[in-house]
């Protein structure tokens, strides 16, 4: 119940965060990055759908048959791939934003604690490429435990819940790689980062799962979800490193 009530308040105090701290720029250059992805899959849907239907139409003479089969099997790969992208897209996109939303993120404690970072240039690459990283390695984690979940789905009744067991753990990969822009800065290595979201695996499912939904939004989500989220969880992972002991000077809302 405590990992409930820590969550939902630090989302709902982002929007105030957001506003004294001066971030409202932070809504718009994750939104139009999201939009220019969204564009480029679209077109590479509808690229591979209609490669892939010539090629069916060729192997099978499809052209033989009424024109509806062709017309039936683009529609069908095009939804496959649009499903296949909303299904990755999330990860993608923390991926392509982990710049930014570290950039984001330390800005935020710095709000919240008064402490200025002065990170050298190579301290700020290689906080870059560890959320690039991070970002891979959850990608993979979620499709190969999706697989695994959908190859379940042939269990009853397992089938019955195969939504929510996949929306479970996108979130909790999710969720671990906006915890670890703020662990990587109090040097936590991979490994400690692993080790913390395990304890913590609630309040990081929680924070990705909000994430998830903010970005079903239509429209408004793809501004919304990734800075909220960003501070959310920054504040968090503060906290709850504050619990383990690790030294956090003047962490408040203010």
């Amino acid at each position: 119940m405590r990992a409930f009530t820590l969550v939902f308040n630090a989302f709902f105090n982002s929007f105030e965060i957001i506003r004294r701290a001066k971030l409202k720029k932070f809504y718009f250059i994750p939104g139009f990055i999201s939009i220019g992805l969204f564009l480029i899959f679209i077109w590479l849907s509808n690229l591979l759908s209609l490669n892939i239907s010539t090629s069916l139409e060729n192997m099978f003479k499809l052209q033989h048959y009424h024109s509806f089969i062709f017309v039936f099997i683009r529609i069908l790969i095009w939804v496959c791939s649009v499903f296949l992208y909303y299904l990755v897209y999330k990860s993608i996109l923390i991926i392509v934003l982990s710049p930014i939303l570290s950039y984001m993120s330390e800005k935020v404690e710095s709000y919240l604690t008064d402490v200025t970072f002065n990170f050298t240039m190579r301290d700020n690459f290689n906080f870059i490429l560890r959320g690039i990283n991070i970002g891979i390695k959850s990608f993979f984690k979620q499709i190969l435990g999706t697989i695994l979940i959908l190859l379940l789905s042939f269990i009853f009744p397992i089938n019955l819940i195969i939504p929510i067991l996949i929306f479970l753990i996108q979130s909790y990969f999710t969720g671990f790689s906006f915890m670890d822009y703020t662990l990587e800065r109090h040097n936590l290595t991979p490994e400690e980062s692993l080790n913390f979201l395990k304890k913590y695996r609630v309040e990081a499912t929680l924070c990705g799962g909000i994430f998830t939904l903010l970005f079903f939004i239509p429209l408004l989500g793809i501004f919304l979800a990734p800075i909220t989220t960003c501070i959310a969880t920054t504040s968090i992972t503060l906290e709850l490193l504050k619990k383990e002991g690790i030294k956090i000077p003047k962490l408040e809302m203010k």
